[in-house]
């Protein structure tokens, strides 16, 4: 485990061991090294901000996490606390809870400003899942730049995302695409060092549609379409050396 101060511990700390028979609260009087460790063992962000009501020693000691995974957090609840963690983290994961039938219609472009505050914490891993109920009204969200990015997944069921000419990926080595409406090789231009690129199009892609990609650094390419035929596929990567595609009935495949 990576804390921020750059040690790596291991976590042989036992609890029971530093409780004490007295009521003395020897855990808080760790250092925040360790007290972070402990956090990070809890695997999710939402639980770990809960442990602020422990002590004062505990407030807020986990926005200095590196490591920030929302769990099945409802969509209004993430944003505010994206703005209390400090930049820079190492990874940062948002599965989006599947609201109620009976709550309200989400905001428009509510998905533009959590990629945003997402974007500002400059994670070098990026996985966001978004249930259908919480896009559905919602399009041409903007996709803000992630500078620091070597990894970004980003998984839906139907997500329309539009491209800013100034938004650049120039770390991101792997690209995950799943429910993603959005000009890909627009996209593609803007990742120089992309190694592997996941795509899962069954849901968004038309019968007959076209796929083409040109990326020299690309070195492995992973195509789920579903049951939807392309009539052509059209790949120039001359760094692949890894191909999976599915279906392979499509009318026109080349491959440079």
């Amino acid at each position: 485990m990576e804390l921020r101060s750059g040690r790596h511990l291991r976590s042989s700390v036992q609890l029971g061991s530093l409780s004490g028979g007295g009521g003395a609260d020897r855990i808080s009087a760790l250092p925040d090294d360790l007290l972070l460790l402990l956090l990070a063992r809890l695997g999710c962000v939402a639980t770990a901000a809960r442990t602020s009501i422990l002590a004062r020693r505990w407030r807020g000691l986990w926005t200095l996490l590196r490591d920030i995974s929302f769990r099945g957090v409802a969509f209004d609840s993430i944003e505010p606390a994206l703005r209390s963690v400090s930049p820079s983290v190492s990874l940062l994961r948002i599965s989006v809870l599947c609201p109620p039938k009976w709550q309200p219609r989400p905001q428009a472009c509510r998905v533009t400003s959590l990629l945003s505050a997402a974007a500002r914490l400059a994670p070098e891993e990026f996985v966001l899942t978004l249930p259908y109920e919480s896009t559905q009204y919602s399009y041409g969200d903007k996709l803000p730049s992630f500078d620091r990015a070597t990894s970004v997944v980003l998984h839906s069921r139907l997500i329309l995302l539009v491209m800013p000419v100034n938004v650049e990926f120039p770390a991101l080595e792997t690209l995950s695409l799943s429910g993603c409406v959005l000009d890909l090789e627009a996209l593609l231009a803007r990742c120089p060092r992309l190694r592997v690129l996941k795509l899962e199009l069954g849901n968004i892609w038309s019968p007959g549609q076209d796929l083409k990609i040109q990326l020299a650094s690309l070195q492995e390419l992973i195509v789920d379409a579903g049951q939807v035929p392309m009539h052509l596929v059209d790949i120039t990567t001359p760094s692949l050396n890894q191909l999976r595609m599915s279906p392979a009935s499509h009318k026109h495949v080349w491959i440079k």
